[in-house]
């Protein structure tokens, strides 16, 4: 198995959806292949890191010049990249 089509299956791995045959093609490459290892852990760890900085909260300070910044540069017909 190559890495491309490890990574094709990622997500049928991970959710126990592969064939039998398929799955154990996958293992015998992540045996042998240290940067698919790593990939898989760090694949691994993104949803729930992404949950978490989703439930941080931006301080109100913050939040306002970000509200304040973005609207002057909608309000701005001469902004870079129009």
């Amino acid at each position: 198995m190559k890495c491309q089509k490890l990574v094709d299956l990622l997500t049928d791995y991970l959710e126990g959806e592969l064939a039998d045959d398929e799955r154990a093609h996958l293992e015998e490459h992540l045996a042998f292949c240290p940067p698919c290892v790593d990939f898989l852990k760090s694949y691994k760890r993104t949803g729930p890191m992404c949950k978490e900085v989703l439930q941080a909260k931006m301080p109100d300070s913050m939040q306002q010049a970000l509200s304040q910044y973005l609207r002057s540069r909608l309000d701005c017909p001469d902004s870079p990249g129009e």
